[in-house]
């Protein structure tokens, strides 16, 4: 397996959208979750600025983790805060996840 992180793109929406799912099932929140596919292609990819933006540890056409975030701008103590949920379907090494970040955030 060769895992790259890179930014979410909009043809990921729904693998990021099943990802989505399985996390409020493990969480425990699956009967108030009301995310589509659709809602997360509009509001992360068609949206400008988008309500959220995605990274994906992604191995060819699989999707093996995603991390959503999106920012608070104000917050009870007058700053802004970044807010993240993440799931991982597979443990990376502390080497393949340090050159995957840097490949990520190099440019």
């Amino acid at each position: 397996m060769n895992i790259i992180i890179r930014k979410a793109e909009e043809k990921d929406s729904e693998k990021i959208w099943t990802l989505m799912e399985k996390l409020a099932v493990f969480e425990k929140y699956i009967d108030s979750f009301a995310i589509t596919p659709e809602i997360v292609k509009d509001s992360g990819f068609r949206k400008n600025p988008p309500d959220f933006h995605c990274i994906v540890a992604s191995d060819i056409d699989k999707i093996a983790g995603m991390l959503v975030y999106y920012f608070l701008p104000y917050t009870a103590q007058n700053r802004p805060a970044i807010y993240e949920r993440a799931l991982c379907r597979r443990k990376l090494s502390w080497t393949e996840n340090r050159r995957t970040t840097y490949e990520l955030f190099k440019n």
